[in-house]
């Protein structure tokens, strides 16, 4: 089991959805405690582990995985990540989808995913906010350029009806929106360089001839990683403070005070 949570009184409870047992929250189990959130972890690709309903819940985070999101027929629990995903826009949960999590969100709410067409997106990216991200509330003080760790093959090629655009990147458009109260980034800002380098042996086995551009991207990442931590914090805290508003608490400082 990989429940992961000690619910304690004035902290709002998050349930993290992950997919692939290598992909855990990562940076965001810290950036979480001090702000006064507990993320109930869950492996998705146990039936026990995926509550039926997200009622107790304050907020939903579904991870990335290797796995994508036309893997439905080999991995037929993404369609119960489909099903909390779109109980979380009906209840108006706070939700944040990161890289498959993204595509799920687009795909349960009417948007499409597909094949990357420029192919595997990997390393550090740079990233350009929209207009629209001026005033939303996960983007808020995130710099109008950012740079962040991703890794994706699988693309998000046309968002639900009524999403907005918030952030592109050079090689694919979509790279953060927004629907309802729900959040897709096709990017992790929940890891760090030692997370993008575990993940090297299992990408390079998939790829020919691929642990020499892998090792330069790990490298950057380890060389700018000031810089990403720094915007990926600020998301991670903007999330948890829209989910302490939407629970009717204020400020997590209180809550962490002995």
């Amino acid at each position: 089991m990989n429940h992961s949570s000690v619910t304690s009184p004035g902290r709002p409870r998050v349930l993290v959805l992950q997919p692939d047992r290598e992909c855990g929250p990562a940076r965001f189990s810290s950036w979480s405690e001090a702000a006064g959130i507990e993320l109930d972890v869950r492996n998705a690709d146990t039936a026990s582990e995926v509550p039926e309903t997200l009622e107790g819940f304050d907020g939903l985070i579904v991870l990335g995985g290797d796995m994508g999101d036309g893997d439905t027929a080999q991995y037929p629990w993404l369609e119960d990540l489909r099903e909390r995903l779109r109980e979380a826009q009906d209840r108006e949960l706070p939700t944040l989808g990161i890289c498959l999590g993204a595509q799920l969100l687009a795909s349960a709410l009417g948007g499409e995913v597909q094949l990357g067409a420029d192919g595997l997106e990997t390393g550090v990216v740079r990233l350009e906010l929209e207009e629209a991200a001026a005033d939303d509330p996960l983007l808020n003080g995130i710099s109008e350029v950012f740079y962040t760790g991703a890794m994706h093959n699988d693309a998000i090629t046309r968002l639900p009806a009524g999403a907005t655009l918030l952030a592109t990147g050079e090689r694919y458009p979509h790279q953060a929106y927004r629907i309802g109260s729900a959040w897709g980034v096709q990017f992790h800002p929940e890891i760090g360089p030692q997370e993008y380098e575990d993940w090297g042996p299992a990408i390079c086995k998939e790829r020919a001839n691929f642990e020499e551009e892998f090792a330069a991207t790990a490298a950057e990442f380890r060389r700018i990683d000031q810089l990403v931590e720094i915007e990926c914090k600020r998301l991670a805290q903007n999330f948890f403070h829209v989910v302490r508003d939407a629970a009717g608490l204020g400020d997590p400082d209180a809550t962490n005070k002995p």
